[in-house]
């Protein structure tokens, strides 16, 4: 459960999901792991990295950034945590990245490149609010759940980067990615809470599974529309082809 921002949280949203997963018939394996409740590996993690040098203290805003054309230049890369001066909310602390091109197989969207110091420069792993950031979280809980395969939406692919460059640092094994396009309003934005999507329809799951099925071009039968959501989910896992989402990219480019 990605909750690491107390600020931006709402109080009854953990739960609703969780909710949405059963009334779907969606379990979970074992306890339910919190990221709130995982600080310490995260510090961890960045002690690993600090020890490494792989990490730097940066005083930069926002503004500063975007005068630099959006991309981090490296302006703090000579200081260190332990320098004079540095007070804890005064900084946040972001990871150095090489001078080289990253590349992954994307199970859907094939070859991927990108070099992380020209496209997106050093990233922050630790907010100056003191919050771990999420590129750092799911990497160290990713590797803990021993997760193996990652689907996701394609607006996160540029995060895979930092993640993979991450999962190096940190000795991590790298999961299989695959990133499908998004559904998307009239305007042309994710369905997202932030763009006022509607919440998802729990009164009919079975019709919801089905509705899911077709969007991602798995074909499911008419027959199977009034079946039970456990049926609809037991025939998409024996039916299931990755292949099919393909056809996504081309509905997603018309």
């Amino acid at each position: 459960m990605e909750d690491l921002d107390p600020p931006r949280e709402s109080v009854i949203a953990a739960k609703q999901i969780l909710q949405a997963l059963e009334c779907l018939n969606l379990y979970w394996d074992g306890e339910v792991l919190y990221q709130s409740d995982r600080h310490t590996a995260y510090q961890l993690a960045l002690n690993q990295l600090q020890e490494q040098t792989s990490v730097f203290p940066c005083t930069c805003n926002r503004k500063d950034i975007q005068q630099q054309g959006g991309i981090y230049q490296g302006n703090c890369r000579r200081r260190n945590i332990n320098d004079s001066g540095l007070e804890p909310g005064n900084y946040a602390i972001r990871c150095k990245v090489s001078n080289s091109i990253l590349e992954f197989d994307d199970l859907l969207q094939g070859k991927q490149s990108q070099n992380l110091e020209s496209e997106t420069g050093d990233f922050i792993i630790k907010r100056k609010d003191g919050l771990y950031s999420y590129q750092l979280a799911v990497v160290v809980d990713d590797a803990f759940q021993e997760i193996t395969h990652i689907i996701r939406g394609i607006d996160l692919i540029d995060s895979s980067y930092r993640q993979i460059y991450l999962q190096s640092l940190l000795s991590f094994p790298q999961p299989y990615y695959g990133h499908i396009p998004v559904i998307i309003n009239d305007q042309g934005q994710k369905l997202s809470k932030q763009h006022h999507a509607t919440a998802l329809d729990l009164s009919d799951p079975s019709s919801t599974l089905y509705q899911a099925l077709l969007y991602l071009q798995q074909n499911p039968p008419n027959d199977l529309k009034k079946s039970k959501p456990s049926d609809i989910l037991e025939w998409a896992i024996e039916n299931w082809q990755i292949p099919k989402l393909r056809n996504l990219q081309k509905l997603d480019e018309k």
